[in-house]
């Protein structure tokens, strides 16, 4: 039996060199043997790697599916109509819009996916409203709230692939982000509720968000403790 001298990996008789780190193998009690067996194949087979996305989309379909239809099922049965169960189906369907449409879409994703989740969450937001909670809520209140959360997405999206790489100052504008939704929602809310616009909490959540942004912008410029930092995080 021969280990290698340089890294101690074991060397069958067959192999003149170190298959891990190219050392020769030297070992005057057993020399090289030719014939010996080799312990790797010396034709290295590709393989095309299996597309199983068209499987797990089918084993997601049917186990969203499975939920909706029983209740759907116990509500026909029960009540003899379709209510609570309707709110059941659009979650499944929410769930699987969420899912399989990302196994397949590859290019421009961020923009489809987002056009796609977004019809989604309204079209789940409108069963709510006329299953459940009925009232105007849905295009005073949810429909401003979800196109917010879509521009703001959007905006870092375009400005952290385009204008801003460092982690930090990804961080910041991800956290400087905060206090934007903060004021719209209650915006929103001020209108929903009252007819009129008053904003207050929004901003005194706001201002520790921008001070924490503003460190990690400050941190940022520090090359001392990104060093630091990479180090303990093994970056």
């Amino acid at each position: 039996m021969s280990y290698c001298v340089n890294c101690g990996v074991e060397l069958a008789p067959s192999e003149r060199v170190c298959p891990l780190c190219g050392t020769e193998a030297v070992n005057p009690r057993q020399p090289f043997d030719k014939a010996a067996p080799k312990p790797f194949p010396a034709r290295l087979d590709i393989f095309a790697p299996t597309d199983n996305r068209g499987f797990l989309a089918l084993v997601v379909t049917i186990v969203l599916c499975l939920p909706a239809a029983v209740c759907l099922a116990c509500d026909a049965a029960y009540t003899h109509g379709a209510g609570w169960s309707m709110l059941v189906a659009g979650a499944m369907a929410l769930l699987w819009v969420f899912i399989v449409p990302a196994m397949y879409v590859r290019r421009h994703a961020v923009l489809i996916l987002g056009v796609l989740d977004t019809a989604a969450v309204l079209g789940y937001l409108w069963m709510i409203e006329h299953f459940a909670a009925r009232g105007p809520w849905l295009v005073q209140l949810a429909l401003p709230l979800v196109l917010l959360v879509d521009f703001l997405f959007a905006a870092d999206y375009f400005l952290m692939a385009r204008a801003v790489s460092a982690r930090l100052r990804r961080a910041a504008l991800a956290v400087a982000t905060v206090p934007l939704f903060l004021v719209g929602l209650e915006v929103c809310l001020d209108r929903y509720l009252d007819g009129r616009v008053s904003l207050s909490w929004s901003f005194i959540v706001s201002v520790p968000c921008l001070l924490f942004a503003l460190l990690l912008v400050v941190l940022d410029r520090r090359e001392r403790f990104k060093r630091e930092m990479r180090k303990r995080l093994h970056m």
